[in-house]
């Protein structure tokens, strides 16, 4: 086999990776845990201990929770991209690259509404994926030079250094070209990947639709929302312009009689049970579903290590929700509503 089709280094990784989950039993013991001390002594002789040993004596604020925990999502990111060959790396890439994209928005916005430099760092949580290049993200080139994608960087660069009059605006085109230019190199790149397309369709679809219902629900027009749009296909293209003609998406949803594909159907009929946050979050179980199949597929493809890293994210965000909640406090219930890998329970 060719060095660049060499898929065990990775495969490897990932069957580690997904050995090391959590089940059922340590999720329900730090789920009911009566405080934060006794929820993160759970997580001891796991992976986790080794970025998070150092609030075992102490009560953390949640950011440094957070920064903790994105430290072990960059580490097991970058793991799997160091391992894959140049086929499967370039869709890893672009999941570091969506954490870039979120720290240059956050940097945008506290520019613009005049958040001096200090406060911005202090608050960051995400600081992990500028710190270890030991890049100064005050200038935000800087930054630029960080993304994996190389073809980012100009369409970047030049909406950064126009004249900012909305920041939400340039935010939103910010994002829509990051999912514009990963929706080219899928659809270039389509062949053996089967799974990992229609994960990323999913993905896709969950920006989009979220996309829609938060900006109507703010009255933002038609005209604007569509800008901002990126369709996979032709199909969901005209079924975003039937939704974004609605007078009520929920009505559309529930009385629409349209052919649609299985996966947009299933995104579409979640839109009137649930309020927006929720729907976020039934969304990210789905896409959770599909990621945990690649476990049953082909090994030697990028699928693999990609749905791993996928549901490992969701897994660090469940553990970041539920160690916060023991610190704020949030009650059982209502954080059970935000947890997405207790779905396979």
């Amino acid at each position: 086999m060719a060095m660049t089709k060499n898929y065990g280094p990775v495969l490897a990784k990932v069957r580690v990776g997904k050995g090391k989950l959590l089940d059922k039993q340590k999720y329900n013991a730090i789920l009911y845990a009566e405080n934060f001390n006794i929820a993160i002594s759970y997580l001891n002789n796991t992976d986790y201990w080794n970025y998070l040993s150092k609030f075992s004596q102490t009560t953390p604020s949640t950011l440094e929770i957070e920064k903790a925990l994105f430290e072990y999502y960059y580490e097991e990111l970058n793991k799997c991209i160091k391992y894959s060959p140049e086929e499967g790396k370039i869709f890893l890439n672009f999941l570091h690259d969506y954490e870039l994209i979120s720290i240059l928005a956050d940097l945008l916005r506290s520019k613009y509404y005049g958040v001096d430099f200090k406060s911005f760092h202090n608050t960051l949580t995400r600081k992990i994926f500028l710190e270890k290049n030991k890049i100064s993200y005050e200038k935000l080139d800087t930054i630029l030079e960080l993304f994996q994608e190389k073809t980012l960087i100009p369409k970047l660069k030049q909406m950064i250094s126009e004249t900012v009059n909305d920041i939400n605006r340039l935010t939103l085109q910010i994002k829509c070209t990051f999912w514009k230019t990963f929706l080219e190199v899928v659809k270039e790149k389509i062949g053996r990947q089967k799974l990992l397309t229609e994960i990323f369709q999913m993905q896709l679809l969950k920006e989009n639709i979220m996309l829609i219902v938060r900006l109507k629900s703010i009255g933002a027009p038609n005209s604007l929302i569509k800008q901002y749009i990126t369709p996979f296909s032709l199909d969901e293209e005209k079924t975003f312009e039937k939704i974004l003609m609605a007078q009520d998406i929920t009505t559309f949803a529930t009385s629409t009689a349209e052919e649609y594909s299985v996966i947009l159907k299933e995104f579409i009929e979640k839109i009137p049970n649930f309020k927006a946050d929720e729907l976020e979050t039934e969304y990210n179980r789905m896409i959770a579903r599909k990621a945990y199949k690649v476990f049953l597929a082909y090994p030697f493809q990028p699928d693999i290590a990609y749905g791993y890293i996928i549901l490992k994210r969701y897994e660090i965000n469940d553990v970041m929700n539920m160690l916060k909640a023991k610190l704020l406090p949030v009650s059982i219930e209502n954080l059970k509503k935000v947890l997405i890998l207790p779905i396979f329970f």
